[in-house]
């Protein structure tokens, strides 16, 4: 792959997109007021920073643009799809899917969603020119590149066709399962208005300036107004197919998790999203307490890999190693209070793919020295240990793994970096260790499980038989066989040990007594924004 797409790979995968360059702390910000509005006050501790939804840039842009502009399906909490702009996508041979648009689906203004508008929507995703950061998972569609782009000489999409107003195909390049499609398609989709936007530049939209002019959308929410890196005002779509919302007003106010709990306790936030309006552990406790918020134990989402170059590390002992030396259960109960958990390998407990029978690595600082010894390294040797800056919490996980490995005879120095030149320097692999944190696809993992284990990934590593059954879940159609491909694969990483899952961590939902119908979540939060309500 070639260094930019695994680097827009990358970043498509980091929930710490982008920290907060001018995060707000107590002091009000200025808000629109709308007479006799009813307003919802959402606490995110990341930016969107863009809105544009043809290249989300973290997971705040995009439940913020799928707020305006729908997707196909959703996930809710228990990781089942629920229809948003498609009643169904149905398939009988695994390579053609039917997508049927539900015919009461319509855009603000009247008219109503249309196969021409998704089949649109596909090409800008698919253009190189708009180079969207989430084109690879619209790679498996006939007519794309492996990163997920057409050819420029080529005007339509191959493997796409409208077939009437409501109805439209999708084939794909392999035989593929109906969840994959349903994910990667229907959930990264965000369909927008053709007859709206079919003249606009492609500076427009490659830059989302759309978003902020245009008042034609399908989604229950409109935008309104963003002041950067601190407010996004989203106003009532009184044409909502689904419903008018109750809420006239949703605030997203971005803020330093400090500020957060703070503004939960003084009612000034209502809510907050758990992975992506984090809490901050210390202050746990006390939101718990307060007599006006329920607070809601999310699962563990959110994953600290450390990304191991071997090129300083070729020997599988010497990564194994490193898996037995740092005590992450210590760093759990003692750093996260135990708000997480320990992970090893790619899948927590919250993903339906982890194979539970393969044991983790428990702490075991003499095994890892049995095992450098073996593999020739010279105790002490030091490596440095580049960490994203800006998570305190990261920093200091990284600090108590520094000390565990210096204590079996590697020297950790640690490196702080800020996400742009981290991700160039895991991309180029020009590192020696590095830790960030990302969230997985829990329904359809296999385009993140590729870039961490296929041929380029940021390790360096190499396995023929994960290239093999990386092929193999490519075309493979039915989960049992698919969830055996991942069980082979979690066994030989944990003897090949290509990267390291430090620990997942468990964020707090909170949410204001007086909002109704909201439960906080990851995932399926909004599917049903429109019934919410507050009593003030």
């Amino acid at each position: 792959m070639h260094n930019f797409s695994r680097m827009r790979s990358l970043l498509g995968l980091l929930i710490a997109m982008l920290f907060i360059l001018s995060a707000c702390s107590r002091t009000e910000l200025s808000m629109k007021p709308i007479s006799s509005a009813k307003t919802v006050n959402i606490g995110v501790t990341y930016s969107p920073n863009t809105l544009n939804p043809l290249s989300p840039v973290g997971q705040v842009s995009s439940y913020i643009s799928g707020l305006m502009y729908l997707p196909l399906f959703e996930l809710d909490q228990d990781l089942a799809f629920k229809p948003m702009l498609a009643d169904s996508i149905t398939t009988l041979d695994h390579r053609l899917f039917t997508i049927n648009l539900s015919p009461a689906a319509k855009w603000s203004d009247g008219s109503p969603v249309t196969a021409d508008d998704v089949v649109f929507t596909l090409q800008l995703m698919t253009s190189k020119e708009i180079a969207s950061t989430y084109a690879y998972m619209f790679s498996i569609i006939e007519g794309t590149d492996s990163a997920g782009f057409r050819p420029q000489e080529q005007l339509g999409l191959t493997g796409v066709q409208a077939v009437d107003e409501h109805t439209l195909t999708i084939k794909t390049k392999e035989p593929t399962t109906l969840i994959i499609m349903q994910d990667a398609i229907g959930r990264n989709l965000l369909t927008l208005p053709k007859k709206a936007l079919e003249n606009a530049s492609v500076d427009q939209l490659r830059n989302g300036d759309f978003v902020q002019k245009s008042t034609v959308v399908s989604g229950p929410y409109q935008f309104d107004s963003y002041v950067r890196d601190q407010l996004v005002q989203l106003k009532a779509n009184a044409g909502y197919f689904k419903g008018v919302p109750k809420i006239g007003r949703l605030n997203f106010k971005i803020l330093k998790g400090e500020a957060l709990a703070d503004q939960l306790e003084s009612g000034d936030v209502d809510l907050n999203i758990p992975s992506f309006g984090v809490i901050p552990i210390e202050d746990y406790g006390k939101i718990k307490s307060l007599p006006n918020v329920t607070t809601i134990n999310g699962p563990s989402v959110a994953t600290q890999f450390m990304y191991i170059n071997e090129q300083e590390l070729p020997d599988a002992r010497q990564r194994k190693a490193i898996s037995y030396a740092i005590n992450r259960e210590r760093i759990v109960n003692d750093l996260l209070r135990g708000a997480g958990e320990t992970v090893d390998g790619l899948f927590t407990s919250y993903s339906p793919y982890l194979d539970p029978s393969v044991k983790q690595a428990e702490y075991d600082p003499d095994k890892a020295k049995s095992l450098l010894a073996e593999s020739g390294w010279i105790p002490g040797t030091k490596l440095t240990l580049s960490v994203l800056a800006g998570d305190s919490t990261l920093e200091q996980a990284a600090r108590m793994a520094a000390d565990d490995l210096k204590a079996v005879g590697i020297d950790a120095e640690i490196q702080t970096v800020s996400l742009d030149p981290l991700v160039h320097k895991i991309v180029e692999r020009d590192y020696d260790l590095g830790v960030m944190t990302v969230s997985m696809s829990l329904v359809n993992p296999l385009p993140d499980v590729s870039y961490f284990l296929q041929e380029g990934n940021p390790n360096g590593y190499r396995n023929p038989e994960v290239d093999m059954l990386l092929a193999f879940l490519k075309s493979e159609k039915t989960e049992a066989d698919i969830k055996e491909s991942y069980s082979r694969l979690q066994q030989i990483m944990a003897e090949d040990v290509p990267m390291l899952s430090v620990y997942a961590t468990r964020s707090l939902g909170a949410v204001n007594n007086a909002v109704t119908g909201v439960h906080p979540s990851d995932y399926g939060m909004f599917i049903d924004v429109q019934d919410w309500d507050i009593k003030r």
